[in-house]
């Protein structure tokens, strides 16, 4: 949570302020104007909660007495020349190790898996045009359907697109923003081949055979089990049951380990007229609206996508094609968001420079 605070220069001798709030993925921002004496300050930025961010560099400190209250004063340089300091190179390789090493420990969970229930640990892997061409058919619809989403256009007029673009951004600037192409390419490549072996060919495959293996219960099975038929059900559809299982586990598992969690505390500014706290509120429900949708939104997406990747499994009966099919969805839809954050970024900077170039012309004038 971050808190802008701007002052700008006055002749007058004091005013009250207005206020007002924007927010931004899962930050809100009050920008607010306050009462000063011919004083002149520049743009800092307020630390109000533990959510942080990587871009902004510390340059001090102020601590204010009286309730448990400190502000850190941030200074964002825009304007540098380089796009990737080093310190976002190195911690664009320490994620990048991060990663790597949360799926391979999730390929060998899932080779664990299958070893126990005595499945295939490879999910019918085998190299072959088919299965490449398969990959790349299943990709299109997911990726035609998110691209259309996330567009401006449409998230302008859609609440609930405008969730989805703000889960996807948080994502980008939090975990994939300043990696060099060869990493996000290989970061893509494990999450992948991570993500399918555990979850498809371990986690699916398993259900899908604890399934299957419910038909030779029934031979033997004994009371209101033999009257009812609990077991007979899931035999035919037991690809399809797993399919869905696995899908919801995805969900789930991406709820708790991703859901944006709410800040500790939010600093505001008091506001003597009733209006102006009304306003604040409204603000502000909007605003936790918003959080709470992104919640929702974010792990439904990974489900809907797991599900979707499940069925392909199920009618290439081939690893290799879900694969490259999350391989591709991945890399044109981070691909994407990661170009339009280096493009708006890129033209924030020129218009930056653009108002420093005019404001030294007419201070020279």
């Amino acid at each position: 949570m971050e808190v802008p605070i701007l002052s700008l220069t006055s002749k007058t001798t004091s005013y009250l302020g207005s206020c007002c709030v924007s927010s931004s993925s899962s930050k809100v921002k009050l920008v607010c104007e306050f009462g000063v004496r011919k004083r002149r300050m520049s743009i800092r930025c307020a630390k109000a909660s533990a959510e942080g961010s990587g871009e902004a560099t510390i340059k001090e400190r102020q601590r204010f007495t009286g309730t448990a209250m400190e502000v850190t004063t941030l200074d964002r340089s825009f304007g540098e020349a380089a796009d990737f300091p080093v310190w976002d190179k190195i911690g664009a390789v320490v994620r990048l190790s991060y990663g790597i090493g949360i799926y391979g420990a999730m390929a060998l969970a899932g080779r664990f898996i299958c070893s126990v229930t005595g499945i295939d640990s490879l999910g019918g892997f085998h190299p072959s045009l088919d299965a490449i061409l398969e990959g790349l058919g299943y990709a299109v619809p997911p990726i035609m359907a998110l691209l259309f989403i996330l567009d401006d256009e449409v998230v302008k007029v859609s609440p609930h697109a405008r969730a989805i673009r703000d889960v996807e951004d948080e994502e980008l600037r939090s975990f994939f923003y300043g990696m060099s192409p060869w990493q996000f390419i290989l970061m893509v490549a494990a999450s992948s081949v991570g993500e399918e072996l555990f979850y498809r060919a371990a986690v699916q495959g398993a259900l899908a055979d604890i399934f299957l293996r419910g038909t030779e219960l029934v031979s033997d099975a004994r009371g209101m089990a033999s009257l009812t038929g609990v077991l007979p059900p899931f035999v035919p559809f037991a690809q399809a049951f797993a399919a869905v299982i696995t899908a919801a586990l995805t969900g789930s598992l991406y709820y708790v380990a991703a859901s944006p969690k709410d800040p500790t505390y939010i600093v505001a500014p008091v506001q003597r007229s009733r209006s102006a706290r009304e306003d604040l509120k409204k603000l502000f429900s909007a605003w936790y609206e918003r959080r709470q949708m992104k919640k929702i939104y974010s792990p439904l997406l990974e489900g809907i996508l797991a599900l979707y990747l499940g069925f392909e499994w199920i009618e290439t009966n081939n690893i290799l094609a879900p694969i490259i099919t999350h391989g591709i969805y991945s890399a044109v839809i981070l691909g994407h968001g990661l170009w339009k954050i280096h493009d708006h970024r890129r033209r924030l900077r020129q218009r930056i420079q653009q108002l420093k170039s005019e404001g030294k012309n007419s201070n020279k004038l």
